[in-house]
């Protein structure tokens, strides 16, 4: 039986559903209260050449093109040579410099009330700036550890970041910076590979518990338990080889001797910041080296989980903006037309879809964001306070503890929400809707909810565009697009203890 529905209704049905595989939990995979999620207005399309750093390094590469004759290619000269490795490591610090500016943004907790873990990503400061400014202008406790502790903080801080010699392209200069260990790679790579495991056993759960699809049920009867072992085995390898039991003690000692060694602590963390700050080539200013992980998620299906989206499941009323304490933040959930330079006009199509003959499928990937820069248990120590000689500082708070919480860095993103090979069918409607989309997009894009549904899509620094093609059996987006974040919301901070007698 037909359901006629406007597309805001149905794709506010589509978030709620993945809004659930991407939060809730079980005992299982338990649910984290401090986390929510963050989505982009506009899904941003992301080929996936352009996070080949992430794999590679900075270092330059030299791609021999492939002749169809057989014939070898010409021998370059030496500085043929080095202008083409430039020209490669220019293009890589570009994909580092944007990757770490979509980072470095602080994303809004306006919306962020009661339960209410969808938000739309509107930064409007960068963690980066506020992280130096609190390191800048805070004091910390004055409790000088001995030499002993001093030496196992420097070898505990060894076996998470290790020092190479990079040399800048800029000024040619060798410097210094500060990369993960392999231990910390390990860590996260593990910790991915769990993440996924632990989508995969979400979205079955999820699907099962609707009760409208007797596939899905029977899938989740048949094989729930391997779903479940196959998550505990991502965690227990997460343990066994990804050193996640060693870590974890690693930063326990660390916050636990803060207080004795905040000075030493606070002036490596000041370090550390100078250690990965880079020069964009392009910009001109400076930005701080992060990263996503595992460096190859892009280039393989590895990690990646299939979200389907069904007539049975509209029937189990998901609704994101019914969750307690309000709506999604402001995130418009019709179909956008989208002009040049990230601009964009929402428009509202009276045109219903039958949701009973309507299919959406993609791969969803989570990439945990690495930032060696900054550090996050000194944010939530008790054991510092801005100065309180500085009127500017003084007064102010990280965060205020709140829900929602305010301040300078009220929240953090801490995981990338990835998609790709996005499918749309609309049934019988399917020709008509799809000739609206097109319209709609005016030679720009369509966007629908965080989706981007193909075209061209401009930001103040480039220009990218997202292939798609429509036939009988729907509209297929190819390719890769950035569509959210999760986001980790701080607790007060500053918060210092009221029995400390020296700041320094």
């Amino acid at each position: 039986m037909a359901k006629e529905v406007l597309p805001e209704q149905l794709m506010n049905s589509v978030l709620g559903k993945l809004y659930d595989v991407l939060t809730n939990g079980d005992d299982v995979v338990p649910k984290s209260d401090d986390n929510y999620l963050a989505w982009l207005s506009v899904g941003m399309p992301y080929p996936k050449d352009e996070l080949e750093f992430l794999s590679t390094g900075l270092t330059g590469v030299i791609r021999q093109p492939e002749n169809s004759n057989g014939e070898k290619p010409v021998e370059k000269t030496p500085e043929e040579i080095n202008q083409l490795l430039a020209q490669d490591v220019s293009r890589k610090y570009m994909q580092a410099e944007n990757l770490a500016r979509l980072c470095d943004m602080i994303p809004d907790t306006s919306g962020v009330t009661g339960d209410v873990t969808m938000n739309v990503w509107n930064p409007e400061n960068t963690l980066s700036q506020a992280y130096n400014h609190i390191l800048k202008f805070s004091q910390v406790a004055n409790f000088e550890p001995d030499e002993k502790t001093k030496a196992k903080i420097a070898r505990l801080r060894g076996l998470l970041q290790e020092k190479k010699i990079k040399k800048n392209i800029v000024t040619e200069e060798e410097e210094e910076v500060l990369q993960e260990t392999p231990l910390v790679k390990l860590y996260n790579e593990k910790m991915q590979q769990y993440m996924s495991a632990a989508l995969e056993y979400n979205t079955h759960r999820v699907n099962a518990l609707s009760g409208k699809d007797p596939a899905a049920i029977h899938f989740w009867a048949m094989n729930a338990g391997i779903l479940r072992n196959k998550v505990m085995a991502a965690k227990n390898d997460w343990i066994t080889n990804g050193y996640k039991e060693e870590y974890d003690q690693i930063a326990a000692f660390i916050a636990q001797v803060e207080g004795r060694s905040m000075l030493t602590l606070k002036q490596q963390y000041i370090d550390d910041m100078e250690k990965a700050r880079l020069t964009g080539l392009s910009s001109g200013s400076d930005f701080y080296y992060t990263s996503l992980l595992p460096g190859g998620f892009a280039e393989s299906d590895s990690g990646w989980t299939e979200f389907t989206f069904r007539s049975s499941d509209y029937q189990s009323n998901y609704k994101f903006d019914s969750k307690k304490g309000g709506g999604g933040g402001g995130l418009s959930l019709g179909f956008f037309n989208v002009g040049g330079k990230g601009s964009y006009e929402k428009t509202k199509s009276t045109r219903k879809i039958d949701a009973s003959q309507f299919r959406l499928s993609f791969k969803i990937c989570q990439a945990p964001i690495s930032r060696s820069w900054c550090n996050f248990n000194f944010l939530t120590s008790k054991y510092w306070r801005f100065d309180q000689n500085n009127g500017e500082f003084k007064d102010n708070m990280v965060s205020d503890g709140q829900v929602p919480p305010s301040g300078m860095i009220p929240a953090y993103t801490t995981t990338a929400i990835f998609v790709k090979d996005l499918n749309l069918y609309f049934g019988k409607q399917h020709a008509e809707i799809t000739s609206e989309m097109t319209k709609a997009s005016g030679g720009g894009f369509v966007s629908w909810g965080p989706f981007h549904a193909g075209g061209k899509y401009e930001s103040n620094s480039q220009e990218r565009d997202m292939s798609s093609s429509s036939d009988s059996q729907g509209i297929k987006i190819q390719g890769m697009q950035l569509i959210g974040f999760k986001c980790h919301m701080l607790p007060k901070s500053p918060d210092a203890k009221p029995d400390v007698k020296e700041w320094v």
